[in-house]
């Protein structure tokens, strides 16, 4: 019973861990959620949801990001390479 109990909380952490930055970026993907924190650490305070940063995020729509992740980690699949960049930006290390 214990292992049930243990491989469901490890279920929901996994689950939690793969859509959250889509929740807080409010986003479709976490290709595009990569995209969204980009923008957010490199430009200036305000700035964030100019209506040029939307445009570009709006038509790249997570290309970008899934560019980024096929690059930087080639052997994970992209959505997941996605997630590795967003967990791992320089902000947090901040």
């Amino acid at each position: 019973m214990d292992g049930i109990k243990f491989f469901i909380l490890l279920i929901l952490i996994l689950a939690g861990g793969y859509f959250f930055p889509q929740v807080y970026e409010d986003v479709d993907g976490p290709c595009q959620a990569v995209e969204k924190k980009l923008v957010r650490d490199k430009t200036e305070n305000g700035l964030e949801n100019s209506v040029i940063s939307n445009l570009v995020l709006g038509l790249s729509n997570g290309d970008l990001g899934a560019g980024i992740a096929e690059d930087k980690f080639p052997k994970l699949p992209t959505r997941l390479g996605c997630l590795a960049i967003y967990y791992d930006s320089a902000e947090d290390r901040g």
